[in-house]
């Protein structure tokens, strides 16, 4: 369904819909959160050509996607919270019954429950894992270790956005990611956990602090720049990817 209305809204404004918001969500960038009762709150930020965008037609169309689904789905399956446009920036707040609903109006694949009942969904963890302490890489994890802890939950995305949960993170797959709090990941084509870094101590302390302050903070970096965890790339806006992240909780 995101898909379809992001296909529409392109035609009207020349480009791709934004999702977002619920209980307290502020966040400047493309981020997804993951509450503990399982709502998705969600908030997509893009700047639009002044000369291509029409607000209250670009909410209508939202407002018609929306009823579309819930009519299928059920009223409380996805609510508008609000749809922005300011200075040329658009912002449209959206909160999700569950994760199914959050994929299927969006189109985007969201998982959110036990590590035994993904496996059961047939997600396989065929990936690289690290282990994580107070938002900080301490080293690799194997599948063994993740499977073998007591009550982890685990939220599973096929998307390059930020993407917050209700816990602490012990574990997460590296390919394309950066931790950016206890929290929380930011998910991008090119981020890597597993690299080991070389960068000044004093401008991997200023990035880290950066990347931890908000969820939905965003940090312009160069194409060189690291910390201690991650190799940043620049980002160029695209959500799809064909890689899976897995960020395992408790």
């Amino acid at each position: 369904m995101r898909k379809a209305c992001m296909a529409g809204i392109s035609v009207l404004i020349g480009i791709s819909m934004l999702a977002g918001c619920g209980k307290s969500l502020d966040a400047d960038t493309d981020t997804v959160y993951v509450q503990k009762n399982g709502t998705v709150l969600s908030v997509d930020v893009e700047t639009l050509d002044k000369d291509y965008y029409d607000e209250t037609e670009l909410k209508d169309y939202v407002t018609d996607a929306v009823s579309t689904y819930t009519g299928e789905h059920g009223k409380s399956a996805v609510k508008l919270e609000n749809l922005s446009v300011k200075d040329g920036t658009a912002t449209l707040k959206m909160k999700y019954k569950t994760p199914e609903d959050y994929t299927g109006f969006n189109g985007i694949e969201l998982y959110e429950g036990k590590v035994v009942k993904a496996l059961a969904a047939g997600y396989d963890f065929k990936t690289d894992f690290v282990s994580v302490e107070d938002g900080k890489v301490t080293g690799t994890a194997t599948k063994e270790e993740i499977y073998s802890g007591e009550d982890l939950k685990v939220v599973i995305i096929k998307a390059n956005r930020d993407v917050k949960v209700d816990g602490t993170i012990c574990y997460v797959s590296s390919e394309n990611v950066k931790l950016t709090g206890t929290d929380s990941v930011s998910i991008r084509d090119g981020y890597s956990l597993n690299n080991g870094s070389t960068a000044d101590e004093s401008d991997s302390d200023e990035n880290i602090a950066d990347g931890t302050e908000s969820i939905g903070g965003s940090t312009e970096v160069s194409d060189t720049d690291v910390n201690d965890d991650t190799t940043y790339v620049k980002d160029d806006g695209a959500f799809e990817t064909d890689v899976y992240t897995y960020i395992i909780y408790k």
